[in-house]
């Protein structure tokens, strides 16, 4: 399985609360340029989003790049919120690809997103600016990163 793990873009200091925060104006820019190289290199067949504003808004900018075909893929799920539970994570990954699914993007937070990729791979090199993504080739047992895209 492809699984491809993203920290959202930038996002906005003030708001009533930590999940209210938007993208900013770079964050925007960050996610649009993030998707250009997403649909470069996958299609997915799974898109799952933290329900936190920004990351929301992170998936909304990159499917206007994919043509608006990962709304159908896309599903909003509580469990990768900023503190989540990578075993949690993983555990679902594994049904996902019991199911067939071969590529999955994840748009989280931190610390997860970091937790994520060290509980595919053994450990985490990655680090975690806004809008980042890791590409993790994984065998269901074992992990290897693939490819870190750092926004530009």
């Amino acid at each position: 399985m492809d699984i491809f793990v993203m920290r959202h873009g930038e996002a906005e200091m003030n708001a009533g609360s930590d999940q209210d925060r938007k993208l900013n104006l770079r964050g925007l820019q960050q996610a649009n340029s993030q998707g250009m190289w997403l649909k470069s290199t996958a299609l997915f067949d799974k898109v799952l989003v933290s329900p936190y504003i920004r990351a929301q808004e992170t998936f909304k900018q990159i499917n206007l790049i994919f043509g608006d075909i990962l709304t159908s893929r896309q599903e909003t799920w509580q469990g990768i919120t900023p503190y989540g539970n990578s075993n949690i994570v993983i555990d679902y990954l594994d049904v996902l690809a019991e199911q067939g699914v071969k590529s999955v993007l994840i748009i989280s937070h931190l610390p997860l997103v970091g937790e994520i990729v060290s509980a595919l791979c053994g450990s985490n090199g990655v680090r975690f600016y806004p809008s980042t993504v890791a590409h993790i080739v994984w065998d269901r047992k074992t992990g290897h990163l693939e490819q870190i895209k750092y926004p530009e």
